[in-house]
């Protein structure tokens, strides 16, 4: 099976359940690299490249270095393509996919849609090992760390290089190259400018609970920051869930709400974690929105990984209530 490189924009097909299965070891992994159930569905489609993952970024404990890169620099991230945790006990983490090149051909440009057979994907589903033990869950984001190595040298200079190979090779226009080494200056500044201590609650046990029981759909505003604030304790955290510099700049936004957050799998553990009155939030009417996608995609040379904001509901208010007052006073 004769591997290439894809870049931004290429289309690809999902190659069949028997030629991935041939790339895999008896864990369904190849080079440590998980193929997961959920990616069984997308056998035999079409679909676009969205980004090489050149660099990506792995939730480790300090002092580990949290930027790491896949060793063969062959994996890829396809438009619109999200696990949706169905088959790992309904995780609703919503991780962007990465797809190593050898699991994916250039598609024709006739070529018409091939349903896998069910023998096929039985065979293929049998080799996916979804847990390591009876608590800890194996997927990409847990083997993550295990797949990946970490830039060699320092690591600023090798960043730059990253942003410099990927004009160089069209993945990314360099206007987008320049926006995004402004709009990581920008959060540095904004870090700078707006200290720990500037979002350390005041609750030293239990902080506070809201129930809006919002649905997918539903058109939110996030609370000013300190409304947001007043809900925290001194970790920064309402229930386990930390607030960050980069969810305040969002503070004021209109969102909608993507869907609700019942469970995920930590990356650290590998174990389900249990989550009440939280949901993730996608643009508004084709706006950007700072309250969609974690902004270390603002990172110089750009992380793919796109990883999902949760929100609690104290956090946020429907515009529809709040539009209701508004013509009532």
């Amino acid at each position: 099976m004769r591997n290439r490189k894809f870049f931004a924009g290429d289309r690809v097909v999902v190659r069949s359940p028997q030629e991935i299965l041939a790339t895999l070891d008896a864990n369904g992994t190849l080079d440590g690299h998980p193929f997961m159930p959920e990616m069984l569905e997308w056998c035999g489609k079409s679909f676009r490249v969205h980004r090489r993952v050149e660099k990506t970024c792995v939730d480790v404990e300090p002092p580990l270095d949290t930027n790491r890169r896949f060793a063969k620099a062959d994996v890829v991230t396809l438009e619109n393509v999200r696990c949706d945790g169905s088959g790992h006990d309904g995780c609703k983490r919503g991780c962007r996919v990465y797809w190593k090149e050898a699991w994916l051909r250039p598609a024709e440009a006739t070529e018409a849609t091939v349903q896998p057979t069910p023998a096929a994907l039985a065979e293929l589903r049998a080799r996916l090992k979804v847990k390591a033990d009876e608590e800890r869950y194996f997927c990409q984001s847990t083997e993550l760390f295990a797949a990946t190595e970490a830039h060699p040298g320092k690591e600023k200079p090798w960043l730059m290089w990253i942003a410099l190979r990927q004009i160089l090779q069209g993945d990314l226009s360099a206007k987008r190259t320049l926006k995004l080494l402004f709009r990581w200056l920008g959060l540095k500044l904004h870090r700078a400018a707006h200290g720990d201590d500037k979002i350390r609650g005041p609750h030293t046990k239990q902080t506070p609970v809201e129930v809006l029981d919002l649905q997918p759909g539903e058109l939110v505003r996030i609370k000013p920051v300190d409304q947001v604030v007043a809900t925290l304790d001194n970790r920064k955290r309402n229930r386990g869930i930390v607030v960050c510099h980069e969810m305040t700049r969002a503070c004021g936004e209109v969102a909608e709400v993507r869907y609700r957050v019942s469970r995920i799998i930590e990356e650290r553990s590998a174990k389900m974690r249990e989550i009440k009155h939280s949901v993730t939030l996608q643009n508004h009417r084709g706006e950007a929105s700072l309250a969609d996608e974690c902004l270390c995609y603002g990172e110089i040379g750009d992380c793919p990984r796109g990883e999902l904001m949760y929100w609690r509901e104290i956090w946020l208010e429907r515009v529809n209530e709040l539009a209701k007052i508004g013509s009532a006073s």
